[in-house]
């Protein structure tokens, strides 16, 4: 019997993240936090998910697109990002520190 490596997702830092985000192709970017706090402030382009709406956002992105998740500590975005692991997407990562550790990675400027 072989062993096959499944397909994982990555934990990324927040600074790895904005890299990808503004990347070519730049990333697909969830807020998986509670539709309150996506209202008070999300990153620039970032589409608010839950489960609810998981498999509409499934039927719409190529399983190939890299995808960042993100959420208040970087926990609930693990379980996300399994999910879209589990759908066959390639390209998946979850945040570590989640939201504040992005707005943080955001104002740090980028060393040249």
């Amino acid at each position: 019997m072989t062993t096959v490596e499944k397909p994982a997702f990555r934990c990324i830092s927040a600074s790895e993240a904005i890299v990808l985000i503004s990347g070519e192709p730049p990333a697909i970017v969830f807020d998986v936090r509670d539709m309150a706090n996506y209202q008070k402030g999300h990153l620039d382009g970032a589409a608010h998910l839950s489960e609810d709406r998981l498999l509409a956002w499934m039927k719409r992105l190529p399983k190939e697109a890299p995808v960042v998740i993100y959420c208040y500590h970087g926990n609930a975005s693990k379980v996300f990002a399994q999910m879209f692991i589990d759908f066959r997407y390639s390209n998946v990562f979850s945040v570590d520190g989640g939201y504040e550790a992005l707005v943080a990675a955001q104002a740090t400027p980028v060393a040249a």
